[in-house]
């Protein structure tokens, strides 16, 4: 029977080896199950057999009386394919009465939840439990609930009934079993928890609507699974912890799991060197040594897989675990006496100053966030991108992956720069009226038309998640929109119902409630990775499911396209301004690039002696602008003034490059017919022209000259890219690309 992902199917990275001791193998048999059967009893089964609608309260669904709902829900099992006979019943019947309760009920809120239901694997979760009840041991026969024994223990009792009854045919009877069994498990564990939600050891956002959730949370389907925090004290105060944090807003649940996994590391350091309960050492004089023992494990902890597979932990992730236990003491020591009552624990009374900080400035890694150099993207490894992506919309028999809908996020992607999530849980209709002050209505065709909404996952409050987009943007909009429709007719949903999202889950999720989900996501970019084998200008592969980049590469292109970095940071969804400067790294490595490419040569048209490497560094473009000419560089150190007032072109410090070449020729003849006009002026006063002896005259030809040998050394040794020379350019040129059309447009795919 297929249900909602539970502890079991959710992978736990974080997990970390500990020893193998005595006391760890009795801990390690805790299952968060075995409290399920204390929180049962028949009264509050009955109250789950009440709470369902009079016509679903039956101990089996056929023809005669199937709910329509259940009709949608319950997938049909073929009986014979010939004749075309099917069934799509259920019963329930054989099994102990509050058993049927609870199997009613748990069916019940699976079809509410927009799951179907597999009949063929529930009558197998019957005929299991029957003969278990039948032919199994003492606990079997007595068993009135589903909880009564843990999954593992029901697929037990149902292997020993198979062998004992020599039913062969039943031999695959314990693993659908055990596997149905824990779904069901979970879901009765939060309906019968009648305590403080955070109380249960394990919290699944998806079975109990008490959990604090946003709106719309990227991982509200994971879970997050205490048990594996196997020392009491640690276990609950983490929970009360952290469940105090996610009641006031100040985490999200993407952050309850990653602080779950850092203290799993500080259990995994108790298992080893062991403590005094949660002040850690009998003595405060011991704590430093305790601390300093932590961290020696993390710094020289190998791991065993990931990509790092062999190394030492990233500096970023030890720091990470070390920041929240400190947090999470501190948290602890300033609510000591409040945890004495919550928590029942006396010890936790006796926290002092110094658990408040817990390690010492050096103890922490200094934290890197240095992208990589390949997160930015040419415009040609864009392109190519662009240009091969529909090979996830083609059909498989033609070599493609069948996926539209990753098709139509992908191009989204590319085109806003939005994060992955943000457009993969957008609204099923995020387009918004573009507020204008144009009363004609009019628009250029290449102009903004709507304002796209998004959902912002990441960053609380700032700016309201939406952006300017073009007609390209909605068509794309408009194309999902029609699949989403046809996806869930299709599925059985109402005549003209609209599914809750844009992007789709496509397996059970018949109404639309669920969003695409991401780890798909990446697997369909992960294998076009593979058939279109791109790579950069540099020959390294091109990994199109690290979407990241395609926001670098956006934001990239607006910064050094001069857009104001206010305008850029509302786009990104920033809240402050070094966010944004974050990606305007990249503009300082543009400038840096485009200055080396051209040789420089003097005035007297000789090469710079100067390399151009040292002569960037000298100049520091960035901050010195105060020696940057109109047609060069000046290189007179910075301590040093210019006495030489407008003759650069007479100066050995002065030098130049081929982008300047077109304002060398300019000056070059403005000086020339300046020579002529005060020739004619002279010679209209004088009756003479002026001689070369001529100080003003000598100057200029000074000039001319310089201006020549320049221009003719710089055809000799100049860099030639396509024909002609780029300049680097400032933000306010009059030759800079238009910011509206960075905003709004990308090359056309």
């Amino acid at each position: 029977m297929k249900a909602e992902p539970t502890v079991h199917a959710v992978a736990d990275a974080a997990t970390v080896p500990a020893p193998r001791t005595p006391e760890r193998k009795r801990q390690d048999k805790r299952d968060p199950r075995l409290s399920v059967a204390r929180l049962f009893s028949e009264e509050k089964a009955r109250r789950l057999w009440v709470s369902l609608p009079e016509e679903h309260r039956q101990d089996h669904f056929d023809s005669a009386n199937m709910p329509d709902d259940y009709g949608r829900a319950f997938r049909r099992q073929t009986i014979n394919r010939e004749k075309g006979w099917f069934t799509q019943a259920i019963s329930f019947q054989g099994l102990p009465e509050p058993m049927i309760w609870e199997l009613a009920w748990c069916i019940h809120q699976q079809v509410a939840e927009g799951y179907a239901i597999t009949t063929v694997r529930f009558q197998e979760l019957r005929r299991g439990l029957v003969l278990a009840i039948e032919q199994g041991g003492p606990n079997a026969r007595s068993a009135r609930s589903l909880t009564a024994l843990s999954h593992e223990e029901w697929a037990r009792e149902v292997q020993r009934a198979v062998i004992r009854t020599d039913a062969s045919r039943n031999r695959n009877l314990a693993t659908h079993v055990l596997n149905s069994v824990k779904h069901l498990q979970d879901r009765l564990a939060h309906a019968y928890h009648d305590d403080d939600w955070w109380r249960l050891d394990v919290w699944n956002p998806g079975l109990d609507r008490r959990i604090p959730q946003r709106e719309h949370e990227p991982w509200g389907r994971s879970v997050a699974n205490f048990s594996q925090l196997t020392t009491d004290w640690l276990r609950e105060a983490a929970k009360w912890w952290l469940s105090v944090q996610l009641s006031t807003e100040r985490y999200v649940w993407s952050s309850v799991k990653s602080r779950l996994d850092h203290l799993k590391w500080f259990q995994w350091y108790i298992d080893q060197a062991g403590c005094s309960g949660p002040q850690l050492v009998v003595s405060p004089d011991q704590l430093r040594s305790w601390l300093s023992g932590f961290v020696d494990s993390l710094n020289n902890h190998i791991t065993m897989t990931g990509p790092n597979k062999g190394g030492r932990l990233s500096k970023n992730s030890r720091r990470s675990t070390l920041v929240t236990i400190e947090a999470f003491y501190r948290w602890m020591y300033d609510n000591r006496a409040e945890a004495v009552s919550v928590l029942g624990d006396r010890r936790w009374g006796a926290l002092g100053t110094h658990h408040c900080v817990l390690f010492r400035l050096e103890d922490k890694p200094r934290l890197t966030n240095q992208p990589p150099d390949d997160m930015a993207l040419d415009d040609e490894v864009v392109s190519k991108i662009a240009a091969g992506s529909e090979v996830l919309a083609a059909p498989v028999a033609d070599g493609g992956l069948d996926d539209r809908q990753a098709f139509h996020a992908l191009m989204l992607l590319i085109r806003t720069g939005r994060r992955m999530n943000e457009v993969l849980m957008m609204d099923f209709e995020p387009l918004l009226p573009l507020l204008t002050t144009n009363k004609q209505g009019d628009k250029e065709p290449e102009g903004f038309v709507a304002r796209l909404a998004y959902q912002q996952t990441k960053i609380t409050g700032g700016v309201p998640p939406t952006i300017p987009v073009d007609q390209e943007i909605v068509d794309i909009i408009r194309l999902q929109q029609q699949w989403a429709r046809e996806f869930i007719a299709a599925q059985g949903a109402p005549a003209g119902m609209d599914p809750r999202y844009l992007f789709l889950q496509t397996k059970n999720n018949p109404l639309g409630r669920r969003p695409y989900a991401s780890a798909t996501f990446h697997s369909r970019l992960g294998a076009l990775t593979g058939k279109l084998a791109i790579t950069d200008g540099v020959g390294r592969p091109v990994k199109v499911s690290k979407t990241h980049t395609f926001r670098h590469t956006r934001a990239t292109d607006l910064i050094n396209a001069g857009v104001p970095i206010h305008v850029v940071m509302r786009y990104l969804g920033h809240v402050t301004p070094a966010m944004t400067m974050h990606y305007a790294k990249t503009l300082a490595i543009t400038a840096e690039r485009e200055f080396l490419r051209y040789k420089k040569v003097t005035a007297d048209g000789r090469t710079a002696e100067v390399s151009p490497s040292d002569l960037y560094d000298l100049l520091h473009l960035d901050q010195r602008a105060d020696r940057v000419l109109p047609n060069g560089w000046c290189m007179l150190p910075p301590r040093q003034v210019c006495s030489k007032g407008n003759a650069c072109l007479t100066c050995d410090k002065f030098v130049t490059d081929a982008s300047h070449r077109d304002e060398l020729r300019h000056q070059l003849a403005q000086t020339e017919a300046l020579i002529d006009r005060r020739q004619t002026q002279f010679v209209a006063r004088h009756g003479e022209a002026m001689g070369e002896d001529n100080i003003w005259l000598a100057g200029r030809l000074a000039e001319t000259r310089a201006l020549t040998e320049v221009l003719v050394a710089l055809d000799q040794v100049s860099v030639h890219e396509d024909g002609h020379f780029r300049a680097v350019r400032g933000a306010g040129t009059s030759d800079r690309p238009d910011s509206s059309t960075l905003l709004g447009k990308e090359p056309t795919v």
